[in-house]
């Protein structure tokens, strides 16, 4: 839209492609400018600052789940990694298993349990 609003400012004899770049590198410099100076946050926050999640919670929860992970009998944590990590589907995990689909979904569940119970989150 810049460039054809701005036509009659393109010099027959450059090069289009570059002319084009040009506006196109100079919108983003001026939208990422704009939107430095307008940083999104909750209109109560007086002082500006937009609030950050502290990340050591994260690490010491990811930390927690791969010590639950690690604690799992190896075919529980292998169907678990294929379907909950991986996305693949119970017939592709049952194949690569070399067992039945109800076999991988009986794992399955009985790998969440486990996972939950040593997080201390399952309810019971």
């Amino acid at each position: 839209m810049k460039a054809l609003a701005n036509l009659d400012k393109f010099e027959p004899g450059t090069k289009l492609k570059s002319w084009l770049f040009t506006i196109m590198r100079n919108t983003f410099y001026t939208r990422a400018k704009v939107l430095g100076r307008e940083a999104p946050g909750i209109e109560e926050n007086v002082s500006g600052d937009t609030p950050v999640a502290a990340s050591q919670e994260m690490a010491a929860r990811a930390q927690e789940v791969q010590r639950a992970l690690q604690k799992l009998p190896p075919h529980y944590r292998e169907v678990l990694t294929l379907v909950a990590i991986l996305g693949e589907s119970y017939e592709a995990t049952a194949e690569i298993c070399d067992c039945a689909v109800g076999t991988v979904k009986s794992r399955l569940n009985r790998a969440r349990h486990q996972i939950l119970q040593e997080l201390g989150e399952e309810t019971n």
